[in-house]
């Protein structure tokens, strides 16, 4: 085929010592049942996209990137890969956009990047093979991140247990301090941190925000594990293997006023009005850069092109070739002209105290506001159904936290009656 084979390309730099001999591999606790997904996308396929995977030892079930961690990621998102809720595509080209447009910012986000293909190589050849550099880093800077410790550069998953002030990528205010307090614990040497939100994973999360939201989100799922007191888990925890399952879990969840990138690949999302006569609006791949890092500045003409949302775009048309689907559009490749951004939508963001009651000699209540906040409302106009079912539940963690803590509010029993009223 156009985009060739692996074997092609030549070997990319292997940073430490490698795998180990032996190990358990990952593993499902929860023994979730096959994808679908299985059906289609192989192990080969998985093998010949990511042959420098790891930080170039290549795809290995002892390491956090494999087929093995791939699939049982991907059981927990069955829709992932799976579905075709549009008649824009084929059932088979929706399938295949979609872990075109997983994969292409797993390039971006964590791929080896070697402009020097671009010297080696001319045209197609350097291309594939620069887009095959995915799931090549761990951690955000990579396996010499600035971030870690120079007695534990990166060569290994366990090096990202602690890091330097730069890596902590602790927001804080009274809510974020409720609902996810970063870990203060200390490293091994001075002005080490073991509480380092810095990017880890295929697509890499990073602050302790959307730790704490992953880790709410596995709980849902019966996996109990403290994210926030040790983020490396992320990359070592392999039961189930979390260093793609986070990626995913990002990729396929909706952060209000911004919907899962899955969503809008797949045309499930609601762009509005002046957006839809823009083109901005069903099955498309410009505004998943929106969301994943505010990228806009569209495709640039050389190659590989600088970083940002430019490699995304053609990472993204590169595995649409690869699957042999359509990219669609250029104009909608980038979110360059889309001329209303998510967070100027007009849409109740988060559950906030019902601020028309506060007041009032009856229970404190919680109600959707058109702002973010920690616990997120998803408006039946904007979201998919299956989340929208979670905002009854979001409505009572608002009202428990507001009882528990008050003053994160700014609310008190003298100014606040409602607070003297416990809830029914």
């Amino acid at each position: 085929t156009v985009t060739g084979s692996a074997s092609a390309c030549p070997q990319a730099r292997k940073f430490g010592g490698g795998p180990p001999a032996s190990c358990k591999g990952p593993s499902d606790p929860n023994r979730k049942p096959a994808s679908a997904l299985e059906k289609w996308f192989t192990r080969e396929m998985f093998n010949d996209l990511f042959p420098f995977a790891n930080i170039g030892w290549g795809p290995n079930k002892c390491f956090p990137y494999s087929y093995e961690a791939f699939v049982i990621a991907a059981r927990y998102f069955p829709d992932f890969g799976t579905v075709s809720p549009n008649k824009i595509y084929s059932a088979d080209q929706n399938k295949k956009r979609d872990l075109a447009a997983f994969f292409a910012h797993a390039v971006q986000e964590t791929g080896e990047n070697n402009a020097d293909l671009y010297a080696q190589f001319t045209g197609q050849q350097a291309a594939n093979c620069f887009y095959r550099g995915g799931f090549y880093n761990w951690f955000e800077g990579g396996p010499v991140s600035s971030f870690l410790d120079k007695s534990s550069p990166g060569y290994q998953p366990v090096d990202g247990n602690q890091c330097n002030k730069g890596g902590r990528y602790c927001a804080e205010s009274a809510e974020l301090n409720y609902f996810y307090g970063c870990s203060n614990a200390t490293g091994r040497g001075a002005g080490t941190y073991k509480g380092c939100y810095f990017g880890r994973g295929a697509i890499q999360i990073s602050y302790n925000y959307n730790y704490g939201m992953f880790q709410n989100w596995l709980k849902s799922q019966g996996i109990m594990v403290d994210l926030l007191a040790n983020p490396n888990l992320v990359m070592t925890k392999m039961d189930p293997p979390l260093a793609i399952m986070a990626s995913l879990w990002f990729y396929m969840t909706p952060q209000p006023p911004k919907p899962a990138m899955h969503d809008i690949v797949m045309g499930t999302w609601t762009s509005g009005a002046a957006n839809a006569a823009a083109g901005y609006s069903g099955p498309i791949f410009g505004p998943t850069s929106l969301i994943i890092n505010n990228e806009c500045n569209g495709e640039d003409a050389s190659n590989p092109g600088g970083p940002g949302e430019s490699r995304r775009i053609k990472a993204f048309k590169w595995f649409c070739q690869y699957f042999s689907v359509p990219a669609g559009a250029d104009n909608t490749l980038t979110c360059k002209t889309m001329p209303i951004k998510f967070d100027m939508l007009r849409q109740n963001q988060s559950y906030q105290p019902d601020w028309s009651s506060t007041w009032k000699e009856q229970p404190c209540a919680c109600a959707p506001a058109e702002y973010g906040g920690m616990i997120s409302y998803f408006d039946p106009k904007f979201y998919p159904a299956q989340f929208v079912k979670l905002n009854a539940a979001n409505k009572i963690a608002c009202e428990n936290s507001l009882y528990d803590k008050p003053s994160i509010y700014s609310l008190d029993a003298k100014t606040s009656p409602c607070l003297n009223h416990p809830r029914k």
